[in-house]
């Protein structure tokens, strides 16, 4: 018997299908038991397509679904202000009678430098926001002159069901995960595989202990690409069109311990500092990702058989992981949720 059930969760991922096709998707998900539904937060996405608004997308969830806990991941302060993402967050809180989390981010140049926002200091500007986030969900009315938020004599007139929103950093570095164990409610970062998350849960350990926290006062999650099928080898067929998203985080390629021979030296958050949505990136993406070999990008995956995922997420599980978030590619996603259904989840709730 394991001392506390995993939670399972999965991704709305962009591109969308139609949204009335969102709605029936996430009531399934609910339906197969999954525990959470996350939608990514982009005004531009790779690859590229249909991307709705998430927080309108959360509102329908909030009144379409009646279990789940619900949240973005992950939002960023610099297209919200932290006044607008408070209200926001505070009001589908209400419409799903307490079920919603934020998830947040540094942010991506590829939702700001098209629309003229500046990607600068982005853990600053986070770790400021996240203090008026709390402030502003208190109903306190209070004035501030910070670094990048100026208030003054501010409130919302509107605060969340429980008094506050559990926040879900995607933290991908050392500083910024032990910021997250000092004063936030999850950890939820993408690109891991279980030897990196036990490592980089080390410096959320930190944290929690700075602020006089232990792991109990704290969800570590993860997003993880899964394509599952009762044929091993169509499953890996099926994550090779993925593999871009092993380049997009190469500095955990390289903490993992591998080395994939690029034609060119590219920057270790190549997504968040580099990829923008124009033929000229996507083309170089879609090179770069190329490169990466399958037995790398397994690595990174949840991938292959039922009994291989079950033992992969194992894995993770021993490497202190709560809550997995999958974000299912098939090869036929329906039947994926029936086998997370059926077989996986059950493996983790006895």
């Amino acid at each position: 018997m394991r001392s506390e059930p995993m939670k399972f969760g999965m991704v709305l991922s962009p591109p969308m299908p139609p949204v009335n096709k969102v709605m029936e998707i996430a009531k399934m998900t609910e339906d197969a038991g999954f525990d959470s539904i996350v939608v990514p937060d982009h005004l531009l996405m790779v690859p590229p397509g249909f991307t709705p608004n998430a927080f309108g997308i959360l509102a329908a969830l909030a009144v379409k679904t009646i279990r789940v806990t619900i949240g973005t991941g992950v939002s960023d302060v610099i297209r919200y202000h932290p006044a607008v993402l408070a209200q926001l967050a505070a009001t589908i809180d209400h419409l799903s009678s307490g079920r919603m989390f934020l998830g947040l981010g540094a942010g991506e140049i590829m939702n700001l430098t098209p629309f003229g926002l500046p990607f600068e200091k982005p853990f600053s500007r986070l770790k400021e926001a996240i203090y008026l986030l709390r402030r502003l969900w208190r109903g306190e009315r209070f004035s501030y002159d910070g670094k990048f938020f100026k208030f003054n004599n501010a409130f919302l007139q509107i605060t969340p069901v429980r008094g506050s929103i559990p926040i879900y950093v995607g933290a991908n570095s050392v500083k910024s995960r032990e910021f997250t164990g000092e004063c936030c409610e999850g950890w939820m970062p993408m690109i891991e595989t279980p030897e990196t998350y036990k490592k980089h849960l080390e410096d959320v350990k930190r944290g929690l202990e700075r602020s006089g926290r232990s792991l109990d006062d704290i969800d570590t999650a993860i997003q993880i690409y899964t394509a599952v099928s009762h044929d091993r080898n169509e499953a890996i067929a099926r994550i090779r069109a993925y593999k871009g998203i092993v380049v997009a985080m190469y500095g955990k390629v390289q903490e993992a311990g591998f080395e994939i021979k690029l034609p060119e030296k590219i920057s270790p958050l190549y997504y968040s500092t580099d990829l923008l949505v124009t033929q000229e990136k996507l083309t170089e993406f879609a090179r770069l990702a190329s490169y990466v070999p399958d037995d790398v990008a397994m690595e990174f995956f949840i991938v292959g058989t039922p009994e291989d995922c079950i033992d992969q997420i194992e894995r993770f599980r021993k490497a202190g992981l709560k809550h997995l978030i999958i974000i299912n590619v098939g090869p036929r996603p329906k039947e994926v949720l029936k086998i997370y259904s059926e077989k996986i989840i059950p493996a983790f709730k006895d």
